[in-house]
This record gives structure tokens, sequence and C-alpha cells, in this order.
């Protein structure tokens, strides 16, 4: 392993991502909305805006899709790094947050999950129950950056 300054071991980096099952389930829309689209093209008396509905959902959900398809959280012995989707090439922006960067976690329990935001010196960052892990990427940011 490799030796860090401070004298201890360097931890392998732990990748945290959307749950599977919630990309499963917004492909599985995505395509169910698909067989829609191709199901008004062989039906006489489609109206347009069921074309409209049609492809609006389509493209939600292929948005979606490919959102949650890039998003995940990497935390190493030299910060908090987030990949997420963006719109500029090549569709991907990563974000790197040293541990002295990161002032506070807030935890907020909801109706449909655990919010969690971060609070750093270059903006927030916050993360939700939906990716798989959610308790050990709060409690591995809390514990590195020495806010317990």
């Amino acid at each position: 392993m490799v030796q860090l300054p401070r004298g201890r071991e360097a931890l392998a980096p732990e990748t945290f991502r959307p749950r599977a099952v919630l990309r499963t389930v917004v492909l599985a829309a995505d395509t169910l909305w698909i067989g829609v689209f191709v199901a008004l093209l062989g039906l006489q008396g489609a109206t347009r805006s069921a074309f409209l509905s049609a492809a609006f959902f389509i493209a939600l959900f292929t948005a979606c899709s490919m959102f949650y398809g890039r998003l995940a959280y990497t935390v190493s012995d030299s910060g908090l790094t987030v990949r997420t989707f963006s719109a500029v090439r090549p569709f991907s922006a990563v974000r790197h947050f040293s541990f002295e960067d990161i002032l506070r976690v807030d935890v907020l329990p909801t109706l449909l999950g655990t919010s969690y935001a971060v609070r750093t010196r270059l903006g927030p960052l916050q993360f939700s129950s939906l990716l798989g892990g959610h308790e050990r990427l709060c409690h591995l940011i809390v514990r590195r950056a020495g806010l317990v």
C-alpha cells in the first residue's frame, strides 16, 4: 500500500452510485414510453398531442437515465469527488472537494427518505438515500473531514 505523509496507509477509494433498482426502473420506464411511441405510429387516428406526450416522457426518462447512469460519489484519501451529467462535452462534470474544504454535513429526514446537505468552501453539495450506501458515504465524509 501507499504510505501517506501522516503515517497511515492509504485506503482504497469507495464509490457510491444510485441504487441499481432506481436505474433499472427509470430505464424500464424509458423503454415503455418508446414502445408507446412506436405503437402510436401504427395506430390510425393517433392525435398529435398523444405523440407529443409520448415524446415528452421519452425525453424525460432518457435524461433521468443519463443522469443516474453518470452520477457517482467517490471518497478517497484526497477528498470527495462527484461525477455527474453535464450539458457540455463530454457530458460529464467532475468536482473534487478536499476534506479540509468540507465545513458541515446536515442530515435531513424527509417523507421520501433522507437528504444530506454538505456545506463546503466551494459551494453546496447534496445527495440522498437514492444512493446505495448513503449512510456509509455520510459517515466517511464526516469522519475524514474531522466533523465528529
